[in-house]
């Protein structure tokens, strides 16, 4: 009789452990920036960036480096990824529409037009997210602005999230 556990996982067991493992590693890319989830009119937001290479590091035919017709290659590309979930019944939100606009932060007051991007509807890791690839060039601290509409909703949530890319956080001012 043979008593060793049956280790062998497939992919459907492992997708649930994958979508952690990724926002996961998406919200440590950011620090101790931002409280997640965000919430504005109720929803609630969590959202995320990690490098390109990352989704280039899966394997050729895998559904994830084909998203939004393949990685670019160009520039320091990153992906946004932000999920949606309704505050009220904790369900997940997949029928919303969202824009992203990055600014660099760079220099203030000289605020620049930003990349606007559509953050298009995907499976990651088999969950439903939004997304979209973003060139980065850093280390720099950029200010993501999210417009998120709900199908049937009248006006569209407008939420700014701050993202520090390669940038240590500012230390205070001590008195002198």
């Amino acid at each position: 009789m043979n008593s060793a556990p049956n280790l062998a996982f497939s992919a459907k067991s492992m997708a649930p452990i994958s979508a952690f493992a990724w926002l996961l590693f998406a919200s440590a890319a950011l620090g101790a920036q931002a409280v997640q989830p965000l919430r504005a009119d109720g929803i609630e937001i969590f959202h995320g960036v990690i490098p390109a290479e990352i989704i280039l590091g899966h394997p050729a035919g895998d559904s994830e480096r084909k998203m939004h017709g393949s990685t670019p290659a160009w520039g320091e590309q990153y992906h946004l990824i932000v999920t949606l979930f309704d505050s009220a019944s904790k369900e997940r939100i997949q029928d919303a529409e969202i824009k992203a606009t990055v600014f660099e932060t760079r220099r203030p007051g000289k605020r620049l037009a930003g990349q606007q991007k559509r953050l298009e509807p995907m499976l990651f890791a088999g969950a439903a997210s939004y997304g979209n690839y973003f060139n980065l060039p850093g280390p720099a601290p950029y200010r993501i602005e999210l417009e998120i509409r709900r199908r049937g909703a009248v006006k569209s949530v407008k939420v700014p999230l701050e993202y520090r890319h390669g940038v240590a956080p500012a230390e205070p001012r001590q008195k002198e």
